[in-house]
């Protein structure tokens, strides 16, 4: 097959996995600064400048996301080494965005796990990210192929506890996605072989 075929070929399945239903190709990183580097631009959510106890429903909303449980509320602690204020989600933590995303990521204590979905399928279930020590913060940052709307932050231990969450850019051009695509497929076939 020449490479233009190829590139034929992998075009029209990349767009047939970004407007189906299908599960998303999404790379998972414990690092932040692989994570940055690989995301581009984003936004941070880091909590401050709210008494302890405010509820986070859309204080958030100009950064073009929206939490939706009510529940979810400003908490101080040691563990939240960054700045000392964090998310208490009271059970899981939902957000909702603006405008389609492509990565995700959270700085946390504990344990952590992200589902991303697209109007409300389920399209990726990370494995679960523990932090590395009492004290010590984890990282779980995700790159998908295919974007999503909103997405669940877990913690399938007890209550999800968030220092900072990060998330964008807004879905990239059909160039950009098509690289991200063919950068995820290389890699999986490295793995295979």
């Amino acid at each position: 097959m020449s490479n233009r075929s190829f590139l034929w070929v992998f075009a029209a399945f990349a767009g047939v996995s970004c407007t189906s239903a299908a599960r998303a190709q999404v790379e998972l990183f414990t690092d932040f600064a692989k994570w940055q580097a690989a995301a581009g631009s984003f936004s941070t959510v880091d909590f401050t400048g709210f008494p302890v106890g405010t509820f986070i429903t859309d204080q958030y909303a100009d950064l073009g996301v929206l939490f939706t449980d009510g529940n979810d509320s400003i908490h101080f602690a040691g563990s939240f080494t960054i700045d000392g204020a964090g998310l208490d989600g009271n059970g899981d933590t939902v957000v909702a965005f603006a405008e389609p995303m492509v990565a995700l990521a959270i700085h946390f204590p504990g344990f952590a796990q992200v589902e991303l979905f697209v109007k409300s399928r389920s399209i990726y279930l990370s494995e679960v990210i523990s932090g590395p020590g009492a004290f010590d913060l984890g990282f779980l940052g995700v790159i998908s192929t295919l974007p999503f709307d909103s997405a669940a932050l877990i913690d399938p231990i007890g209550e999800v506890a968030i220092e900072n969450l990060y998330f964008g850019p807004p879905i990239p051009s059909p160039g950009t996605l098509t690289a991200l695509a063919l950068g995820l497929l290389l890699r999986a076939t490295r793995r295979r072989c």
